[in-house]
């Protein structure tokens, strides 16, 4: 568990332990103040603790919460289960609450701000992580595809099979994700999940790389080769994210909206940052090929993408030119 979700955890009000009735009035009337702020039913926060954490981190704490201090008995799963593993969520589908398995195939219910999702087996690849009980990360991802869009489904396997775990091995790959949707028979948005496994590129290094490169691909043009390097006659090397080799354009994705002066970056300014990436397009642009820079409000609006490419004349994709026909058997 990270510290500051350590931090914070350490700050929750549980009202199981509340056995001071003064104190049950205080959370009372602190509650609708606005002083402390429920996580899921039953635990509490102070709001000024929240309040430091990022939208991610808030979520990831709320699922700690609940599987550790909480009511919750049975493994976290989907969602949940995935911000405890770390695997980056893109937020097109944000809603506050906490995802468990049922109890069986027919378990699916809603109870306040948990969700219980059916199950044919809660007992099927089961671990203990960060001191929760979870899905291991191949069903985790698994489950998590079936119900998710393309976009966040490919942004999430290209995490999972790029990070390692110690000693170098993948922390899953596309056969251990695929094997524990076969063994659950998953067959509701089981295409999905299996136009992402075909789509997945564990050398994607970010989720907005992910996403970018999806919408690429749902806008119909060319998708491009990642992470291309250039090797300079002075001996240095750089790396674009994207490459469309058919009309030498490099491509870049920058996921900070802007630079703000005299913040860190890895230990540089925003203005040895600036200048750094001014002079590695330089550099790519000697090579004789072009330069074509997004931001995350591209991919916000799809609309700016597109015309981003067509101003670029990326190509458009063949017709016939899409998933490969074994990936037959959606942005939250």
């Amino acid at each position: 568990m990270t510290d500051i979700i350590a931090d914070a955890l350490a700050h929750a009000i549980v009202v199981a332990e509340v056995d001071d009735p003064s104190r049950a009035r205080w959370l009372q009337r602190a509650t609708r103040h606005g002083e402390v702020v429920r996580l899921v039913r039953g635990i509490y926060v102070p709001r000024e603790v929240i309040e430091r954490l990022d939208p991610g981190d808030r979520e990831l704490l709320r699922a700690v919460a609940a599987a550790t201090r909480g009511r919750v008995r049975q493994p976290l799963c989907g969602i949940s289960a995935a911000r405890v593993w770390g695997v980056p969520i893109l937020e097109d589908q944000f809603s506050p609450e906490v995802i468990a398995l049922g109890w069986d195939d027919r378990a699916t219910r809603r109870a306040s701000d948990l969700r219980y999702w059916a199950t044919p087996d809660d007992g099927y690849r089961i671990v203990e992580h960060r001191g929760a009980r979870v899905t291991d990360l191949p069903r985790t991802i698994a489950e998590l595809g079936v119900r998710s869009s393309f976009a966040r489904t490919v942004a999430a396997i290209d995490w999972a099979i790029r990070v390692r775990r110690r000693g170098g091995a993948a922390a899953t790959t596309l056969e251990e994700i695929r094997a524990a949707a076969d063994a659950l028979a998953l067959v509701r948005g089981r295409a999905r999940l299996e136009r992402a496994l075909a789509f997945a590129d564990g050398r994607s290094e970010s989720p907005g790389e992910s996403w970018m490169r999806t919408l690429i691909h749902q806008l119909g043009f060319e998708v491009p080769d990642l992470q291309h390097e250039y090797r300079l006659a002075d001996g240095r090397r750089f790396r674009s994210d994207f490459r469309w080799p058919s009309i030498h354009l490099a491509g870049e994705f920058d996921g900070r909206l802007k630079y703000r002066a005299g913040e860190a970056w890895g230990g540089r300014t925003a203005e040895q940052v600036v200048i750094e990436e001014k002079e590695r397009e330089d550099a790519i642009r000697a090579t004789g090929d072009g330069m074509l820079r997004c931001v995350r409000d591209d991919l916000r609006d799809p609309r700016r993408l597109r015309h981003k490419l067509e101003a670029a004349d990326v190509p458009r994709r063949a017709p016939r030119a899409r998933f490969a026909p074994e990936a037959t058997v959606r942005t939250s």
